[in-house]
């Protein structure tokens, strides 16, 4: 008796998940009918662009594959391709369909090439990507996804406003948006970055790992960590740089915001010849080389071992903390804080040439520091100048002050 009615109780069971599976399939079929539909006649007009493809698919199990598909700059492709890929795959989430909406729980690309352009400070894909949905404009697919993934990329960026063009080879990339309510995204990617700087090739391969945080006025919060190696420009070459970030409160007001950025390059080679840093780097020699009472040592080949350093701003406080530097022209250490609202600043450095060694502080107002051991009136003022330039480019950044 007891077994009879655990059979019955199985294959009422297995009804009801037939029913349900039958009845997603259907809808996944329906969904995927109106995509398809939408891709091949609506999609243009909607992007204000031109939209081709080789083919479109239905698959259960993947979602809608489409083939050789590429859009167009706007308003038609006689302005070039704006992106391209082998295979797109798009596979609606059935959980959603169910309640009869249209999101996405993964998009992904095979070998897609992305070219971009900026000018005056706005970019060419601007109208793609507004974080929140206008149903007036676009497919939105940043924001109804919740994976975007590019395999084998390519992308290439022009910026006008800087003159340079970068391109990422081989790349890949996954963006996560972990709330359907929210702008919550996670970014990963990794490739080759190349570009032409003043007529000699940079290029490294980069590694990326961030988190943003958007509202309705965009960037709100942001953290990260970014990975460079191999870099080479010319015959300049780095082994490596890291760098990580976590930057809260960003459109609240200076006051407000919760900065913290850590840096550290190692390994850096810079020969000697022809390289205008060399001559930067031994003119600032010169200044430690005088108050050591020393003359300033030739510099042919500059080889940095390592470069770290901290920054952070909290409470108008800003402060460059465990500067490092190891090389074999100097070895330095330093730091510097500003309090933004008593215009104060205090600063230490340790810094040794060869055998020759400096130790010296500066506290007080920021436009009359007090020096310390005290140095002559030349190298005073010298010092001090010094001081405000490096003041004013931190200040120029992060106002936290008041002054413009």
């Amino acid at each position: 008796m007891n077994f009879t009615r655990l059979r019955i109780v199985l294959a009422v069971l297995l009804l009801l998940a037939a029913a349900g599976g039958a009845f997603s399939y259907f809808k996944y079929r329906k969904i995927s009918t109106y995509l398809i539909d939408q891709i091949g006649g609506q999609a243009g007009k909607k992007l204000g662009r031109e939209v081709k493809f080789s083919g479109v698919a239905f698959s259960p199990l993947k979602g809608i594959v489409i083939r050789d598909v590429c859009v167009s700059r706007p308003p038609d492709f006689s302005r070039g391709n704006f992106f391209c890929a082998k295979k797109a795959v798009i596979r609606p989430q059935l959980t959603a369909l169910l309640r009869n909406r249209v999101y996405f729980s993964k998009v992904a690309f095979e070998s897609p090439v992305l070219k971009v352009r900026e000018k005056g400070g706005r970019w060419d894909f601007e109208d793609l990507l507004a974080l929140l949905p206008e149903t007036q404009k676009g497919l939105y697919l940043t924001w109804n996804a919740s994976e975007v993934e590019l395999e084998n990329a390519e992308l290439q960026a022009d910026l006008e406003t800087s003159g340079l063009s970068l391109a990422l080879e081989g790349a890949d990339l996954r963006l996560e948006h972990y709330s359907a309510l929210g702008g919550n995204y996670g970014l990963s990617a990794e490739g080759t970055l190349k570009s032409a700087v003043k007529g000699k090739l940079l290029a490294a391969e980069v590694e990326l790992e961030a988190d943003g945080n958007f509202d309705y006025a965009g960037l709100a919060s942001t953290k990260g960590d970014l990975k460079i190696t191999g870099a080479s420009y010319g015959e300049i070459t780095l082994e490596s740089l890291k760098a990580g970030w976590a930057l809260f409160n960003i459109r609240k007001p200076l006051a407000d915001r919760n900065y913290s950025v850590s840096f550290q390059a190692e390994r850096l080679t810079v020969p000697a010849n022809g390289n205008k840093i060399r001559d930067q780097v031994a003119e600032g020699l010169k200044l430690f080389s005088a108050a050591m009472g020393k003359a300033a040592p030739r510099i042919e080949d500059m080889e940095m071992s390592s470069l770290s350093f901290s920054l952070n701003l909290d409470d108008s406080v800003l402060s460059l903390k465990d500067l490092a530097l190891r090389s074999n022209f100097l070895n330095l250490d330093a730091g510097l804080a500003i309090n933004g609202p008593a215009k104060t600043a205090d600063a230490a450095l340790k810094a040794a040439i060869g055998a020759n060694e400096l130790e010296m502080s500066a506290a007080g107002p920021m436009a009359e520091p007090r020096i310390k051991p005290l140095l002559s009136a030349t190298l005073s003022s010298r010092f001090k100048a010094a001081l405000a330039n490096v003041e004013q480019e931190l200040l120029r950044i992060f106002p936290v002050t008041g002054d413009k």
